[in-house]
């Protein structure tokens, strides 16, 4: 598969906790205008509210209509972006980003809330619609949360820190309760199903050899329809979504103890030097340098999480 004129670079890779925020981030955001990003993933936790100002959620291969009040689970190294059929204008949403640590610590010992939410969000269930006053009181903490994260004397504060766990546990609380007593939110089609199909496939084979071509033979569509469709779907183009999930699928694996290199040929690259190249362009940084990063994020979020 050829490269494609689309620029494949992301920012760099920095994994929470550099930056003094302790294994999670909690945001709340107004844009007046605002540009789709691409479909990518991350090794934390996302849980996302839309309030209001967004048109589509795009998560694997499923499209979501975003309606207000709209909660998303999405567990590391699962597949999302916005998408819109036009610009978006007061787009609204808060979410909290958590490492697979904290989630760990949310859990009291009592429950693995890490693989609980990651089993709950198997499949394509990952949304549910909240009532109104659950949702402002899903934003209101994850509002209260950010702010004593900006607070100055944060990462010193043990009360604030105290108060930010007991926050996260009542918005765990929340989706649970939520999760048990709603249905999910059923996926819409988006125009010809076609490439929800494609995107699919791709997604259960991307380690292997794909070429656009075959892709649109097989499914009996033109390369230029495929190539459009597919951009539009998930602002990517073919190509690069292949190598971006052949990448982070490298990242998840470089958690484990395979070599750089069995791990270059498991994700699909045929040599070593395409397997470096691409990394880079999309991590930022070498193989080598990430795993040694991951291995010291990893060891200073168990030391900070067993001291609470």
């Amino acid at each position: 598969m050829a490269p494609s004129q689309t620029d494949m670079t992301q920012a760099p890779f920095l994994p929470m906790g550099q930056q003094g925020h302790q294994g999670y981030e909690a945001h709340y955001q107004v844009s007046e205008t605002f540009e789709v990003t691409q479909f990518h993933c991350h090794d934390y936790f996302e849980f996302y509210i839309h309030i209001r100002g967004g048109e589509f959620m795009g998560v694997d291969n499923q499209l979501f209509l975003l309606k207000p009040n709209q909660v998303f689970i999405l567990p590391p190294f699962c597949m999302h972006g916005l998408s819109c059929t036009n610009e978006m204008h007061n787009y609204e949403r808060a979410y909290l980003n958590l490492s697979p640590e904290v989630m760990q610590v949310l859990g009291c010992g009592q429950i693995d809330l890490d693989q609980f939410f990651r089993s709950q969000a198997s499949g394509g269930v990952c949304t549910y619609q909240l009532t109104d006053s659950d949702a402002d009181q899903f934003v209101a903490w994850i509002r209260r949360i950010r702010e004593n994260q900006e607070n100055e004397s944060f990462e010193n504060d043990v009360y604030h820190r105290f108060q930010n766990y007991s926050l996260m546990m009542n918005l765990m609380n929340l989706l649970c309760r939520t999760m048990r007593r709603n249905a999910p939110v059923e996926g819409e089609a988006f125009g010809n199903s076609i490439i929800q199909e494609i995107l699919s496939y791709i997604n259960n084979h991307y380690t292997q050899p794909i070429r656009i071509e075959n892709l649109a033979r097989s499914f009996g569509v033109s390369v230029s329809y495929l190539s459009h469709e597919f951009v539009r779907f998930t602002n990517r183009s073919v190509y690069d979504y292949v190598l971006y999930r052949r990448v982070m699928l490298a990242r998840q694996q470089m958690m484990g103890t395979a070599s750089l290199n069995d791990i270059a040929y498991q994700c699909g690259f045929n040599d070593y030097s395409n397997f470096l190249r691409s990394f880079g362009k999309v991590v930022g940084m070498s193989p080598s340098q990430y795993r040694k990063q991951l291995k010291q994020y990893r060891k200073k979020e168990i030391d900070t999480h067993m001291q609470l």
